[in-house]
């Protein structure tokens, strides 16, 4: 059969007992034509004596990319994709898992589509510790679209789940100035030449939720999320035609972020840039109980 390369890439920093199982899973996939790369961000716990371990046992199909220091997220995800020579590139954090079917089940409909340039599906979240299922990932938004919609709903694409073609991908990579979150920038500039996100409605991966997850709730406004407020920014300068979107989703992302920045302005702005009925009241309740009650 005439497969075209997938190269698989790993992302990974401090994984030590997650690694080894996210390889595993992508060396059982029944597609055979893929290539492995794993960026490793100077990991200190002895991730890289396993991913040593997997390449002498795999030297054509595994290439490791290591880094003297921990450089950050957004330059470790640039490090893979250099790294990457397939017509596909299959997105994959170090703890996360894939099932059997996946690789085989993307490329089948990207080959189909030649207007999709980024494929994604369905992921089962799961406790590292007890196994316990909580929920899938895309509960809520199953979007197929185009870059607008990727601009105005934010990344409703689980990144692991996330392929991409590799002649969509912009010639920049990753934006390094979002140290942390570049990832929806990423998806957004991938469509920005034209082309289509396409879903799969099923689990093909799974998610997996531990204490070091980097999207982990914090009291405090993280710099992920000061990435995707940035990102707004370079939106509106890049792209000033998606003005109406970008504004649109940058008053949802203030709203999601109500609690933690100054309640009564961030609800106000968020509902002059993305009216709502939630704004609404919020904002009612807010005044009511005289600021004690923030929904």
């Amino acid at each position: 059969m005439n497969q075209p390369l997938v190269s698989i890439a790993i992302v990974t920093y401090n994984q030590v007992e997650f690694i080894g199982e996210c390889i595993e899973s992508c060396l059982a996939q029944g597609y055979q034509n893929f290539e492995i790369v794993i960026a490793d961000d100077g990991s200190k716990d002895g991730t890289i004596d396993v991913l040593k371990s997997f390449y002498s046992r795999f030297p054509g199909k595994i290439t490791v990319c290591l880094s003297a220091e921990n450089a950050g997220i957004t330059e470790n995800h640039n490090r893979a994709l250099r790294g990457c020579r397939g017509k596909y590139i299959s997105w994959l954090g170090g703890d996360d898992l894939m099932l059997p079917d996946k690789i085989s089940a993307q490329v089948a409909l990207m080959e189909e589509d030649p207007e999709c340039a980024i494929c994604y599906h369905d992921l089962e979240v799961f406790d590292t510790s007890t196994g316990r299922r909580y929920s899938n990932f895309n509960a809520g938004l199953k979007i197929d679209g185009d870059i607008r919609a990727v601009i105005r709903y934010g990344t409703f694409n689980g990144a692991s789940s996330t392929m991409v073609r590799r002649d969509s991908v912009p010639p920049g990579g990753f934006d390094e100035s979002l140290k942390t979150a570049s990832d929806w920038l990423f998806w957004i500039e991938t469509l920005s030449s034209g082309g289509t996100i396409r879903y799969i409605d099923r689990p093909l991966g799974r998610y997996r939720r531990h204490q070091g997850n980097s999207t982990r709730q914090s009291k405090r406004v993280t710099p992920g999320e000061l990435d995707h407020l940035r990102t707004c920014q370079i939106l509106i300068a890049r792209y000033p035609h998606y003005f109406c979107d970008i504004i649109y989703s940058y008053g949802g992302k203030l709203f999601e972020l109500r609690k933690k920045l100054p309640y009564a302005r961030a609800v106000f702005a968020s509902f002059l840039l993305r009216p709502s009925a939630r704004a609404v009241a919020a904002l009612t309740l807010y005044s009511a109980s005289l600021g004690k009650l923030k929904v």
